[in-house]
């Protein structure tokens, strides 16, 4: 058994592992207890309501890049001035220009252009994918 340092990496991980969800655990138990507490407050208030049919919000991390609003309403200003549907890749690299980003990360491009198809993907009512030749743009309705 000459690989004592792989099982030892092993073992150092999985004690990490297992902390990290030991404490997720036990933050699970301490939500569960306050939503709990927070449905018997509701019911003394309205004893007809119903906890349950109320649905979950989905929490988003903010974004370091854009305020709140902002990612999209740059998108909607640069496709306003376009004169032909534009890529994601080009919007990112206007946006990017506009805030004064780095155009050289590869990386950040990468997760600014993510960001953007997120924001463009949740304004289906107002922003329309257009598909040519296998590209993918986006132009407003």
């Amino acid at each position: 058994m000459g690989e004592r340092h792989i099982i030892g990496a092993l073992r150092t991980k999985r004690a990490e592992l297992s902390g990290t969800l030991r404490q997720l655990e036990q933050q699970l138990a301490q939500h569960r207890a306050n939503l709990a507490h927070l449905d018997a407050t509701m019911r003394l208030f309205d004893p007809e309501i119903r906890p349950i049919d109320i649905r979950p919000r989905q929490l988003r991390a903010r974004n370091a890049w854009f305020r709140p609003g902002e990612c999209l309403r740059l998108i909607y200003d640069e496709l306003r001035e376009a004169t032909q549907p534009a890529t994601t890749r080009e919007l990112a690299e206007r946006i990017m220009r506009l805030k004064a980003m780095p155009m050289t990360d590869d990386r950040c491009r990468a997760l600014v252009q993510k960001t953007l198809l997120s924001s463009l993907n949740r304004a289906k009512t107002t922003i329309a994918r257009v598909e040519t030749a296998g590209v993918v743009s986006w132009r407003l309705i």
